[in-house]
């Protein structure tokens, strides 16, 4: 007799299958079985909470992840799918499938800028290793490669060589920093607020990468 695979999985929202709640060929057709799991997969998603806030959750988890990938704000959409991490029931859907997404985030993108900027760091351009390690700084606040690199940034203090480097990766951090700070004002709608910040980046941080982003942000404003 061959294998046989299940043919009903239950999963939240972005495709993450639910723990507990798949059903085999055989006990799908059987109805007590199949919303037996249902309620299981139901009671899972909620989390043990009411349905409005499940609702407005979720919706929340979606709008994080719309920051990344609409705003380019990876900082902002990381500290939000924390603040939902530590918010939600542990053994609901909505935490596993934050979690999932934050292990990901970590293991597959600032964990390996975390690498290139350790080699770079070690090697030949100190400073484009250092610029690696603040951006993970900036991008993923909070995770295990954020926290490696304050690590790796706080030893590079103590090197004399590596002195002017530092100074020169900090302050290009600090004016993405205040670019990032400008971008969120101009999300909120606060136009004037935007422009007056991306005139501080210009004024603050000359010469800089994300000073040279000035003009272009506030032509988007208009």
């Amino acid at each position: 007799m061959g294998i046989q695979v299940p043919i009903v999985i239950f999963a939240d929202p972005t495709g993450r299958e639910i723990a507990d709640t798949r059903l085999g060929f055989s006990e799908a057709p059987v109805k007590a079985t199949y919303l037996e799991h249902a309620r299981k997969a139901l009671d899972s998603f909620r989390g043990g909470q009411k349905p409005a806030v499940v609702q407005k959750a979720w919706a929340a988890f979606g709008a994080a992840l719309r920051l990344r990938g609409e705003h380019g704000d990876s900082g902002a959409a990381v500290d939000a799918l924390r603040e939902l991490q530590s918010n939600s029931p542990e053994k609901g859907a909505l935490h596993q499938s934050v979690t999932a997404w934050l292990d990901r985030l970590d293991r597959e993108e600032a964990q390996g800028l975390l690498e290139v900027g350790k080699l770079d760091l070690d090697g030949d351009d100190p400073g484009m290793g250092l610029e690696q390690l603040f951006t993970v700084l900036r991008d993923y606040p909070g995770l295990t490669g954020a926290k490696k690199a304050a690590a790796l940034i706080e030893e590079a203090r103590k090197d004399p060589a590596k002195k002017e480097a530092l100074a020169a990766a900090e302050k290009e951090h600090k004016a993405w920093l205040a670019l990032r700070d400008a971008a969120r004002l101009a999300r909120a709608g606060k136009k004037d607020e935007a422009r007056a910040a991306y005139d501080r980046v210009a004024k603050d941080f000359p010469d800089t990468a994300a000073s040279y982003e000035v003009d272009e942000r506030k032509e988007a404003l208009r």
